[in-house]
């Protein structure tokens, strides 16, 4: 019996997560440039090609999960729309650490992402393709989540939530036990002090 179209596309859906997932651990342990579609063909367990037709190419590849990275992250801001503003800011910057670490896998796969944006040819790809300009909307919800939350010096907390969140992702791909849980809340213990 064939498939409703619904049931396909929730398949494809699937094959698609799983290619995302394979490709982010591969090029986490490998690096952006030594890995080939065909190594997340073979971890993936799909046929061969299948990245290629759902993704173009390993930058599409790359850009899809940078992509799905931050609907992630809008989607849980707009869960906490009515939230405190110390809150969101919370929410920011676990989804820049660990990808808001809803269970043990995300918490790998978000270890994995960290990696892969601390990878210079990865980082290029994505500065190329524009995603920084993608991900204005989030910056502005860094800034606007420290004034409402009382930052006597926004713009210096911007840069130091900045900073330590792009130092701790490069530590972190350079040894996966570094503590990344722990420098979230040195963070945001500094940020917004008592609170």
């Amino acid at each position: 019996m064939p498939r409703t179209p619904e049931a396909a596309a929730a398949v494809r859906d699937a094959t698609k997560q799983r290619i995302r997932r394979a490709a982010v651990l591969q090029m986490a342990e490998q690096g952006y440039r030594a890995t080939t579609l065909r190594q997340v063909d073979a971890r993936a367990g799909v046929a061969d090609g299948l990245p290629s037709r759902y993704f173009g190419n390993k930058a599409g590849l790359l850009l899809d999960v940078a992509d799905r990275w931050r609907e992630r992250t809008r989607d849980a801001l707009a869960e906490l729309a009515d939230a405190e503003p110390a809150d969101r800011l919370r929410a920011l910057v676990r989804s820049a650490l660990l990808g808001l670490d809803v269970s043990p896998e995300e918490i790998d796969e978000g270890r994995a992402v960290a990696a892969l944006l601390a990878d210079p040819e990865a980082r290029e790809v994505l500065r190329e393709a524009g995603t920084d300009d993608d991900s204005a909307d989030l910056l502005k919800e860094l800034s606007d989540s420290l004034v409402a939350s009382g930052s006597t010096d926004p713009e210096g907390d911007r840069l130091l939530l900045m900073a330590g969140i792009r130092g701790g992702l490069v530590l972190a791909a350079e040894d996966p036990s570094f503590p990344l849980r722990g420098l979230e809340d040195v963070l945001l213990s500094r940020v917004l002090g008592g609170r």
